[in-house]
């Protein structure tokens, strides 16, 4: 066999093996999910993510939900929050799928009331995370939540690999509180850096009401801040928000879009933002890498993904 013949086998080769993982690839299940901020409803009606709904069709959505699912708050002293059983109900019918309970609202109800949520939300059929395995076409993915309010939690890597190891995909979000800022504080990255070193592929932070970076760390995208999706209360007057959705094959991130949004305050509906650009901006001033801009969006460059 002479030098041109064996090049022409080499070739052939990597064309087969190309050929080989683009058929594989072809035959691993797409499953589409969103992450969406910080929410709460108290006791607002109405579809309030109706305007959001061309965005979101066909993925299951991942939300951070503030305060217990409780028809009414029993008495107590500072900010308290809760959600209407009937309020929670229309998120399930807009598509949401997994709801954190992991933040420092979560006993706003007492003991009582975290038992009476978790009853609610089985009832609605909403995961609760906490730790949650969400199945889509044969694809097991786990979102594990985890409040970060009083410090990096001592088992945090040994839990998050236990969780990769329950399903095919992890997703892992941390909620976060202190001085509103679109930086993450050094308790959060810590957090993120064992979230990824544990095999977590889609990383969010919420709790701070701001958005932050998003960026790509190997096989891995982190979204530093979705800021706020719904939120009926005073305490917060930030609009600017994100939604990820994700498109998952097989046991990768294949796509990942970040859609800025007006969040819906004091029983507004949640909407397309009224100036996508100026929130690509912002994320690209402070810090965001791998963005690429189409229209009211951005994709984020994935490791070995077709965008």
């Amino acid at each position: 066999m002479n030098r041109f013949q064996r090049w022409m086998m080499v070739i052939a080769l990597l064309g087969a093996a190309a050929w080989s993982l683009k058929t594989l690839r072809a035959a691993e299940p797409r499953v589409a999910v969103w992450l969406g901020g910080d929410v709460h409803l108290g006791t607002r009606r109405g579809n309030l993510l109706a305007p959001l709904a061309p965005l979101l069709a066909g993925a299951a959505g991942i939300i951070n939900l503030e305060g217990p699912v409780l028809e009414r708050l029993p008495q107590g002293r500072g900010l308290r929050l809760h959600n209407h059983p009937a309020s929670v109900a229309e998120l399930a019918a807009a598509g949401v799928r997994v709801v954190s309970v992991a933040n420092n609202h979560a006993l706003d109800g007492g003991e009582a009331g975290r038992a009476k949520t978790l009853k609610q939300l089985h009832a609605l059929k909403l995961l609760p995370a906490g730790l949650a395995l969400l199945e889509a076409r044969g694809l097991r993915i786990v979102v594990s939540s985890h409040d970060l309010s009083q410090g990096l939690p001592g088992r945090l890597a040994i839990d998050l690999t236990a969780a990769a190891a329950k399903g095919d995909v992890l997703i892992t979000t941390f909620h976060t509180t202190g001085p509103a800022s679109y930086l993450p504080g050094k308790t959060l990255k810590e957090a993120v850096a064992i979230a990824v070193s544990s095999g977590s592929r889609v990383i969010a932070a919420h709790g701070s009401h701001m958005v932050g970076p998003v960026e790509r760390r190997g096989s891995s995208v982190i979204a530093w801040g979705l800021g706020n999706l719904l939120f009926d209360c005073e305490c917060t007057r930030e609009r600017d928000g994100l939604v990820l959705r994700v498109e998952l094959e097989g046991r990768r991130v294949a796509r990942v879009e970040v859609i800025p949004v007006d969040a819906g305050l004091l029983g507004e509906a949640a909407r397309p933002a009224h100036n996508p650009a100026l929130v690509l901006d912002l994320l690209e001033a402070i810090g965001s890498q791998g963005l690429m801009r189409e229209g009211d969006r951005a994709y984020l460059r994935m490791a070995g993904a077709d965008l």
